[in-house]
């Protein structure tokens, strides 16, 4: 009896243990920078700096908004060129506010990029999750895209950011992403909060991808064969730098969580990625 009590008491530590460090993992955010290869880059954008943002799921129960702070606080000292913000921003409209004011304290020359994620528009099983687009951003320079290009004249080049629709994605009523770029562009930049998307690229027709959604897996147990990741099952883009032909992706781990209030062996990340010719 006395050994079964001793294995009981084991358990429970170990599980309390478990998830303390996961707690502690769940903000204890990765700030790095990172050179980023890509295609044809032309000269006057070697060096371009893009801070990449994702998966803030503000608002759920969590220590989200603590990632988040330290990560804008990473962006204010970075100086990047452009923010780029991909999806699932909101998990709940009680903290559209908070959100507002962090991004308000990123100032980049060329402005905050951003698309939704499936959280955004409300499609979740995370019982805690409430979808929300914010409407105003206030004085944070942020350009939602849902299914739109924007054009940004940098340096006498036209930069092209494309930003998947993750309505339409979802609904698979989403065209070729493709299609968001003109043959005009020097540089053709797309955010798609799934990456996924990145698979439907015709050859050639985009020259650096950005996406999150994935987490690193969120939770992950070590295995004979590498990570075994809990959350989002095997993709073939999951996390990292990939090349495919000559487009260049880009999927980070995100900043927050969801479902549980835990990472472990997958920490919340904000990367600054500097762009230089492949």
């Amino acid at each position: 009896m006395g050994s079964k009590a001793g294995t009981f008491r084991a358990l429970v530590a170990a599980g309390a243990g478990t998830a303390a460090w996961g707690l502690f993992e769940s903000q204890w955010v990765e700030c790095r920078t990172l050179d980023v290869d890509v295609a044809a880059l032309p000269a006057v954008l070697d060096g371009l700096t893009i801070l990449h943002v994702s998966d803030l799921h503000a608002g759920t129960p969590s220590l989200n908004m603590r990632a988040f702070h330290k990560a804008v606080d990473f962006g204010i000292e970075a100086e990047p060129d452009l923010v780029a913000l991909t999806g699932d921003i909101v998990s709940h409209p009680r903290a559209s506010d908070t959100v507002v004011a962090e991004l308000e304290r990123l100032r980049p020359p060329l402005g905050i990029s951003a698309v939704l994620g499936n959280h955004d528009v409300g499609a979740s099983n995370d019982p805690f999750s409430r979808g929300a687009i914010i409407e105003d951003w206030g004085e944070a320079p942020v350009t939602l895209l849902r299914g739109e290009t924007q054009v940004i004249e940098h340096r006498g080049a036209r930069i092209e950011v494309g930003g998947l629709d993750a309505s339409a994605w979802l609904a698979g009523r989403a065209p070729p992403p493709g299609e968001l770029f003109s043959p005009e562009a020097d540089l053709r930049l797309l955010l798609a909060h799934f990456p996924e998307a990145a698979e439907e690229l015709a050859p050639g027709s985009a020259d650096l991808v950005l996406s999150g959604h994935l987490h690193g897996g969120q939770i992950c147990l070590p295995s004979p064969w590498g990570k075994l990741r809990l959350a989002h099952g095997v993709h073939r883009f999951h996390e990292g730098i990939y090349r495919d032909g000559a487009t260049t992706i880009v999927v980070t781990r995100g900043l927050g969580t969801t479902l549980v209030p835990f990472r472990l062996a997958a920490r919340p990340e904000v990367s600054l990625l500097c762009l230089r010719p492949a």
